[in-house]
């Protein structure tokens, strides 16, 4: 593995000189050194270096955290303050390049090495989270499926050209409606359905089908769709938003549209049931569940609290023998 070149920029030439036989102990190598703002800037864009150790004080018209600035408008590299200053209108400003780290002068050699690996290794696993959400993020434009994203408020976020082309609403007048709003569910349709199906898959934390439901387009036109909404929740079991992805029903369809007194009869046959049907996120270890706003609640409680379901106490055969063993003594 070729070992990681470094660009130092530093105005005393005795002190870069120091950095430099420093870094080439460590086993880096150093392709080049500036003393100005413009100078870094040229050099960085000759040699390409994995990683930029950059003063803030420099020779020039440009401080450090300028310099920074414009070598990011021009390539992606990960830079290190090295730096004499620690004051908070520094710091300020230096965090709105988001640097890979910042060290005062004098360093240490192992506390620099420590903080140059470990930066190296977040810039290659940002490439690689950038790179995979590009792949994404072209996989969703091309999508021949509608799919739209909300905010844990149920206001679009997001819309891909499929869905932009059914609504014939754009990305940027989209961003900030509800879902029935951007579809143009009827009011007959929500009525019918009970509730919001982007909501309803966010409260009841499951997938909700969307089969067939009658949408009217900004010219009056009733079309039907097929689809389903999915909530979006991180690790700790938080609703972040929801995901629907639809497309128009047509007569190739494998599944028939549903007529409106076939709609209403499954409606109120799972009205009828009454049976909760979806996933619950369950804690494999103290099996607790979360409800949508994060909040943590034992399985009996969350149960009980959305359902008819009530719970007496007791023990089962094999626990009262752990709890109660019995030693012959007593039939």
């Amino acid at each position: 593995m070729d070992a990681a070149s470094i660009l130092i920029v530093e105005d005393e030439p005795v002190v870069a000189k120091d950095i430099q036989l420093s870094l080439q102990r460590l086993g880096y190598r150093v392709p080049a050194t500036a003393t100005s703002g413009e100078e870094a800037i040229r050099k960085a864009g000759d040699t390409r270096p994995d990683l930029i150790l950059m003063d803030i004080v420099l020779k020039g018209n440009m401080d450090g955290v300028e310099t920074v600035l414009q070598i990011q408008r021009r390539q992606d590299v990960p830079v290190i303050y090295l730096t004499a200053y620690a004051d908070n209108h520094t710091l300020e400003r230096a965090k709105v390049t988001s640097p890979a780290g910042y060290m005062l002068k004098p360093y240490q050699a192992n506390e620099l090495r420590t903080t140059i690996e470990l930066a190296l290794h977040r810039a290659q696993h940002d490439r690689q989270m950038r790179e995979r959400l590009r792949w994404i993020a072209t996989t969703v434009r091309c999508i021949g499926d509608g799919i739209v994203t909300t905010d844990r408020g149920g206001w679009v976020t997001y819309m891909n050209p499929a869905a932009e082309d059914f609504t014939q609403v754009t990305q940027e007048e989209a961003v900030g409606m509800s879902v029935p709003e951007l579809m143009g569910f009827s009011d007959e349709e929500l009525v019918r359905q009970g509730r919001n199906p982007t909501h309803q898959a966010m409260t009841e934390m499951r997938l909700v089908s969307i089969d067939g439901a009658t949408v009217l387009s900004r010219q009056g036109e009733r079309r039907a769709i097929r689809g389903s909404v999915a909530p979006v929740v991180d690790d700790g079991g938080t609703v972040l938003g929801a995901v629907l992805v639809f497309h128009e029903c047509t007569p190739g369809d494998p599944r028939p549209i549903p007529s409106k007194r076939q709609d209403e009869a499954i409606w109120q046959m799972d009205e009828r049931l009454g049976r909760p049907q979806g996933i619950i996120n369950l804690c494999s270890w103290c099996k607790r569940v979360p409800d949508q706003s994060g909040e943590w609640y034992d399985l009996a409680t969350f149960i009980a609290e959305r359902s008819a379901i009530q719970f007496n106490g007791g023990l089962c055969p094999d626990c009262m023998d752990q709890c109660f063993p019995c030693d012959g003594r007593h039939k």
